[in-house]
């Protein structure tokens, strides 16, 4: 149903771009694949780039005492889950807003984090006629499957005729 590639000539394919507005239905679940594994070295480094200073995050001897190892700092993690969903949400035009953000479980370095999405909503744009919006709800878990975060999302997405998809061959 949702083909990743096109025949552009025999033994010759395209790749697509995420799917198109009119494929999505209410209802429909899609798992991001493949996880995203963090490393401790990872965490520091956004932890400094974010100024998150923090005890709680910066000191080893801290940090494994509470949690046994390096912690994922929120902000990084929902980073993380929002950026699995970007090859099925490829044709996204622009985000509406977030809602509904819950931080369920700690993230730590080792874990690999996978993201599913669920349809919620969708409907026409009444503006835009090449594209329509899309309501969302992402969930984020770890390797064992444990939930460590959710949010809604409101987006609008190209429609399978619009944007700038067909004129650059994708």
């Amino acid at each position: 149903m949702f083909a990743n590639y096109r025949q552009v000539e025999p033994d010759v394919y395209m790749e697509l771009t995420g799917i198109a507005f009119e494929d999505f239905a209410v209802g429909q679940v899609f798992e991001h694949r493949p996880g995203r594994t963090i490393t401790e070295e990872e965490c520091r480094k956004h932890m400094m780039h974010a100024l998150d200073l923090s005890p709680r995050n910066l000191d080893r001897v801290y940090t494994a005492a509470v949690h046994g190892r390096t912690v994922v700092p929120e902000t990084w993690l929902l980073s993380v889950v929002a950026i699995l969903t970007t090859k099925t949400f490829g044709r996204v035009v622009a985000n509406l807003g977030w809602t509904n953000t819950v931080m369920h479980a700690q993230a730590v370095a080792g874990d690999t984090i996978t993201a599913e999405s669920e349809i919620l909503g969708k409907r026409e744009s009444n503006s835009r006629p090449d594209q329509g919006i899309m309501h969302v709800a992402t969930r984020g878990f770890d390797q064992a499957g444990h939930l460590l975060c959710s949010y809604e999302r409101r987006f609008l997405v190209y429609r399978g005729d619009g944007g700038p998809y067909r004129q650059a061959g994708y």
